[in-house]
C-alpha cells in the first residue's frame, strides 16, 4: 500500500522507519512546505516523490492512503480533503479538537466509502492487549492512574503546543492518559473533578480524577512544562499492576496477593508499526473502521476531554 504524508515533522520521519516493517506498506510521497532535496531522507530514499502542495499530493492517484502528522488544527480539513480523494487516512491524534467534528468525519468515511483511524498506537500493540486480559488476575479494579509529563518551556515559544487554539498539555498528552484508562474501563462516567494550571490560555498542567459508574476512578495526570518518570498503575482488590511507558507497553508487573508476575511483550517494528499495519489490513478487508479503536472511540475519548475542560476546579 503506498503511502503519501502531509507534512513532515519528527513524528513523520519515525512514521517513515515504522512502516518498514509492515506487511505491505511503503513510502510514495511527501508534502511538506519546508523539506529541501538535501534532506537526509530524500537522499538515501530518491524514489520518493515530493509536493509542496498538500492538494497535489492528494490529487496523485498512485497514492492509497495518506497519513496525517500536521498540527491539531489542521487535521480536521485534510482528513475531510483526503476523503473525498479517495484515500485511506491515519491522523496523528487528537483527530480533531472538536468532538462534533468526528460526525463530518464519519459522514466523509461513509459516503466515499473509505476509511479513518485515529493514530492512537497504544491500543494497537500486544502489551495492551494482554494487559486487559491481566486485569482479572488481581480482582476487582478499584482505580487506574496514568501520566504523561514533559517539560517543553524552553523549547520554541512559536510551537503548536502554545497556540491557544490547539495547544496545551490536555490538547497533546491528554489523548495518550484519558485514552488509556477508557480503553481499560467498560462503564460510562458518572462525575469528573479536574485542576488546572493555565498561563496565558495555555493548560500548561491537568491532573483529572473520572469516577466511573462501576466504581473504578481513573486518574489523569499530564503537562508540559515538567517532567515526571512516565507510567500506569492499576490498583484492584487482590493486588496491582505496575506499567513502565504505558502509552508503548513493552513490560509490566502483577504483584497480587500471592505473587509477582513479569510480562514481556516485545514489539514488532516500533510502536507505530502495528497501527500503519491496522489500516492496511482493515483496506485490504473493505473496512471503514477500526475494531479496536472505532471513531465512535475517537469521539468518547473527545468528548471525555471537553468534560475534563469543564470539569475545572
Amino acid at each position: 500500500m503506498r503511502f503519501g504524508i502531509i507534512g513532515f515533522g519528527n513524528i513523520a520521519r519515525k512514521f517513515v522507519k515504522s512502516i518498514e516493517n509492515t506487511s505491505d506498506g511503503s513510502i510514495y510521497a511527501i508534502g511538506s512546505f519546508s523539506i529541501n532535496n538535501d534532506d537526509e531522507y530524500l537522499i538515501k530514499h530518491p524514489e520518493v516523490k515530493v509536493y509542496h502542495d498538500y492538494d497535489m499530493l492528494l490529487s496523485d492517484e498512485n497514492i492509497d492512503a495518506v497519513y496525517i502528522a500536521l498540527p491539531h488544527y489542521y487535521h480536521l480539513e485534510w482528513i475531510i480533503k483526503a476523503l473525498n480523494n479517495h484515500k485511506a487516512v491515519l491522523s496523528e491524534k487528537p483527530i480533531v479538537l472538536n468532538s462534533q467534528d468526528i460526525d463530518q468525519i464519519k459522514d466523509a468515511v461513509y459516503c466515499n466509502n473509505g476509511y479513518c483511524l485515529e493514530a492512537f498506537k497504544t491500543k494497537f500493540n500486544d502489551g495492551f492487549q494482554a494487559l486487559k486480559k491481566d486485569l482479572s488476575l488481581i480482582g476487582e479494579i478499584k482505580s487506574i492512574e496514568a501520566n504523561f509529563c514533559f517539560d517543553a518551556m524552553n523549547g520554541r515559544k512559536d510551537s503548536y503546543l502554545f497556540d491557544p487554539k490547539q495547544g496545551g498539555a490536555l490538547n497533546d498528552v491528554g489523548s495518550y492518559v484519558i485514552g488509556f484508562i477508557l480503553g481499560l474501563v467498560n462503564s460510562s462516567i458518572d462525575k469528573i473533578e479536574t485542576k488546572m494550571k493555565i498561563e496565558n490560555e495555555i493548560e500548561l498542567e491537568f491532573k483529572t480524577h473520572l469516577y466511573f459508574k462501576n466504581g473504578i476512578i481513573g486518574i489523569g495526570e499530564g503537562s508540559i512544562d515538567y517532567n515526571k518518570e512516565r507510567y500506569a498503575l492499576i490498583k484492584g482488590t487482590n493486588g496491582e499492576i505496575y506499567i513502565p511507558n504505558y502509552n508503548r507497553i513493552i513490560d509490566y508487573t502483577i504483584k497480587t496477593n500471592d505473587s509477582t508476575i513479569n510480562r514481556h511483550y516485545p514489539i514488532t517494528g516500533d510502536d507505530m508499526t502495528m497501527e500503519i499495519q491496522a489500516l492496511i489490513d482493515d483496506v485490504k478487508n473493505n473496512k471503514n473502521e477500526n475494531e479496536i479503536h472505532s471513531l465512535n472511540d475517537s469521539k468518547y475519548l473527545i468528548e471525555t476531554i471537553e468534560k475534563i475542560r469543564k470539569s475545572i476546579k
